[in-house]
């Protein structure tokens, strides 16, 4: 460490930080690092501000280069595939149902790489990319028209303000800024209780255990969640009891709802038991995609499930198809 009072010649008024009747001393001082020397370029006593009676204010200069480190995270353009569900959606159909390779053949690597490279280029065109920014979790989900018109307004000034710095446009944007800080404030204010008034309802109780479980949820440490339920709801903390359970939900999920009376013979032959395994039907992939959920995490297809759920019954078909092939074949493309 250096003492920063030290470091340069002053006159005595501009040092003594402590005065009292006829006694006079340095007894107040600014330290700082000794790799920052340089980067203090003054440090005084000002004799006419004291900060409490007898002691005089002690202030430095420093001028530092300040680093700024960019996010190392990478920033991914997306896929804006939530526009599935607007207006584009319609058009994204008829031009995948178009131009899709829907009858090609070929080993099911070739049969799904086409089809992919069909939907991620009709939808690239038709829904756009984003520019890859990292969202932020912003609080709007109260946001009503006024304040998404007010907000507007204030960007506009401030684009009209950076191209042009003139009086009118300065004055236009702080009163912009009010009014969407304002709007702001009392569409929150409103939101919020109606909020309270809704939770304080009999209606509203359950909402309260919902949001209560989710911030459980979220601030709970995965790594040391060491039980689980079985199948009639009895908690299981052993770790052969846990594994046993997890081989008894996958076996029956995987194989419980495949079974079926009827059997249709293909030249899929499997040799380990020695009988003839039928093919996938297209009403099990009809059921299947029923069952499956919206608002999922893709794969590394980038393809959701919103678009074979929104192509109807020509992608039920091809997929029968596309999985009759893997089936055969006992390979999986390489997505």
């Amino acid at each position: 460490m250096i003492v920063a009072n030290t470091l340069f010649r002053k006159r005595e008024s501009h040092l003594v930080t402590f005065s009292s009747v006829q006694h006079s001393s340095q007894i107040d001082f600014i330290l700082s690092r000794r790799e920052d020397r340089r980067a203090c370029l003054d440090c005084k006593v000002i004799p006419g501000e004291s900060v409490v009676p007898q002691h005089k204010l002690v202030v430095a200069d420093f001028h530092f280069r300040i680093r700024v480190q960019q996010d190392k995270r990478a920033k991914v353009a997306r896929m804006k595939w939530w526009k599935l569900k607007g207006e584009v959606a319609q058009v994204f159909k008829e031009r995948v149902i178009k131009e899709g390779p829907w009858e090609e053949g070929g080993d099911a690597d070739n049969v799904w790489m086409k089809m992919a490279t069909c939907i991620r280029k009709v939808a690239s065109e038709e829904f756009g990319v984003s520019r890859g920014r990292r969202s932020e979790d912003k609080d709007t989900w109260w946001w009503n028209d006024d304040v998404q018109k007010v907000i507007k307004e204030k960007k506009d000034c401030f684009r009209r303000l950076y191209l042009d710095r003139s009086a009118d446009n300065i004055e236009k944007y702080k009163m912009a800024k009010k009014a969407a800080k304002r709007a702001v404030g009392e569409a929150r204010g409103r939101a919020y209780e109606d909020l309270y008034q809704w939770l304080g309802t009999k209606e509203g109780e359950r909402d309260i255990y919902k949001m209560a479980k989710i911030r459980e949820r979220k601030t709970r440490d995965i790594g040391q969640v060491k039980c689980i339920k079985d199948g009639v709801g009895q908690l299981l903390v052993k770790d052969e009891e846990i594994k046993h359970r997890w081989r008894e939900y996958f076996d029956k999920l995987f194989n419980g709802e495949n079974e079926s009376s009827t059997i249709e013979l293909d030249d899929s032959f499997d040799e380990t038991s020695m009988r003839f395994v039928r093919r996938i039907q297209e009403s099990e992939v009809k059921e299947a995609l029923k069952r499956m959920k919206g608002g999922k995490a893709m794969g590394p297809d980038c393809v959701p499930i919103e678009v074979w759920k929104g192509l109807g019954d020509i992608a039920i078909v091809w997929l029968t198809k596309l999985f009759n092939l893997i089936f055969r074949a006992n390979k999986m493309p390489e997505e």
